[in-house]
């Protein structure tokens, strides 16, 4: 029997930490969240696995490269084609026998084997694991009769239309006849299409197996999720802290629930925890203070920082005294000492290799538009604080009509002493090096129009 990974979605509710690496790579108590479902599927025997992949997808199968008890499979996906459009495509239709389906972002310990039994003694096309949740409506919900026949079933209905708190798991067997309903090279899932097209055409074709009352499940794709599920990891190795190798730690106080990463050091009077995720390679002075929070891997903080209830990304660079409270922080961002964050801190994502856009630094190129995780964001620095202003450019003409007439402060915030963010943007987004390198030698007094007019005529192809 095989058994699919669907590991290709975009983990944007795990941003910041997902613009850097694959929601399936975060590290879960040191270990990839993916090698966690790995590792569920094969104490249960199933060693043939299809893991559908998108963004950043050779991370995951690099990951695997050397592991030899299990056998992996990465079919390729030329564009998107949503949950059970990947499992058609990797050619799951045409097996001989039911398969199972986990989402790459569930943690569980849910008896897969009565899981199995339940489907094969049903008789029915598609069994959905569920669960009972307080919160319904993020959920795909289920109504079972007698028989565990699902009566209803509703993706993620408004808070009014909870008509049931049995919540899908993300995990299924699925009868290969039941990909008969996919379509050929369309973007097509599981719970928003096939789910709602079988229970019209084949009513009484799907069923529901619901976990025991002692069984773990948790959608670590969510922070909650993700926290639930490392305190569920570190009680059932009856830690309440985990400490990764090469590790330095001077006179501190660690508290857990926490996880710390590899090569991470930790300088004298900082406390760090409950509920804290420092990642690999991260860097806090002395004096810190960290609660609540996940840390993206080589990020630095200066010394008294104060962290709480917060994400922040990787790479990013924490001034003296800067607090961060209920905040996000995207990855490469740079706060500047003594300033405070309370929100949505972005800056735009460099996308390495080809996974986004290789441009080739030809003058066609700074007239394209950047999708979102590539714009120039305009933060600033005020009373205190960093915010952003509400400006974004998605493109060159929208940074120049905004360069226009942004604050002052803008300006300064985005040309710091030994920081050009702009010419950054046009070297890592739009690979113009020419054009950067122009860019670069500005200062924030100078007059806006000579950048201006600079960029214009380089965009004019002058």
């Amino acid at each position: 029997m095989k058994a699919v990974i669907l590991a290709g979605g975009f983990g944007t509710r795990l941003r910041p930490l997902t613009l850097t690496k694959p929601k399936p790579m975060i590290p879960l108590v040191n270990k990839p969240v993916i090698e966690h479902v790995v590792d569920y599927l094969v104490s249960y025997g199933l060693n043939d696995i299809v893991v559908t992949t998108t963004l950043f997808g050779e991370m995951i199968v690099e990951h695997f490269r050397n592991r030899g008890d299990v056998h992996l499979s990465f079919p390729p996906e030329p564009v998107p084609l949503g949950t059970a459009g990947s499992v058609k495509n990797a050619g799951l239709d045409k097996e001989e026998e039911p398969f199972v389906v986990i989402q790459g972002d569930n943690i569980t310990d849910l008896d897969l084997r009565g899981l199995l039994d339940f489907h094969f003694a049903s008789g029915g096309l598609v069994t959905i694991a569920l669960t009972h949740v307080d919160d319904p409506w993020n959920y795909g919900i289920a109504q079972l009769g007698d028989n565990g026949c699902i009566e209803r079933f509703h993706e993620k209905p408004d808070k009014g239309g909870c008509f049931s708190d049995l919540a899908s798991t993300g995990i299924y067997v699925i009868d290969p006849k039941a990909m008969e309903f996919v379509p050929e090279r369309i973007p097509f899932d599981f719970a928003k299409d096939l789910f709602h097209l079988l229970h019209a055409k084949k009513k009484g074709s799907m069923f529901g197996y619901e976990l025991d009352a002692g069984n773990f499940w948790a959608d670590v794709g969510q922070p909650e999720g993700f926290m639930n599920a490392m305190e569920w990891i570190l009680k059932k190795a009856r830690r309440d802290v985990i400490i990764g190798d090469n590790v330095e730690i001077t006179s501190s106080g660690i508290i857990g629930p926490t996880v710390i990463g590899n090569s991470v050091v930790v300088e004298e009077n900082c406390t760090i925890g409950p509920h804290t995720v420092l990642f690999d390679e991260v860097y806090i002075a002395r004096n810190s203070n960290l609660e609540q929070c996940l840390i993206g891997e080589r990020t630095i903080t200066g010394a008294n920082a104060c962290v709480r209830d917060a994400i922040i990304g990787a790479h990013c660079e924490l001034g003296k005294d800067v607090e961060v409270c209920s905040g996000k922080i995207w990855p490469y961002v740079t706060i500047p000492d003594s300033t405070t964050v309370d929100s949505a801190i972005k800056r735009y994502v460099c996308f390495n290799g080809g996974e986004k856009y290789g441009g080739n630094g030809e003058n066609e190129d700074l007239l394209r538009t950047v999708p979102d995780e590539e714009a120039f964001y305009f933060n600033m620095r005020k009373g205190g604080k960093i915010v952003h202003t509400g400006f974004v450019a998605h493109n060159l003409k929208e940074f120049l009509e905004i360069f226009e007439k942004i604050d002052l402060k803008a300006i300064e915030y985005h040309l710091r002493e030994g920081c050009n963010d702009f010419a950054a943007w046009i070297r890592d987004v739009f690979r113009h090096n020419k054009l950067a390198e122009e860019v670069a030698e500005m200062r924030w007094w100078w007059p806006r129009k000579k950048l201006i007019s600079r960029i214009l005529k380089c965009m004019s192809g002058e």
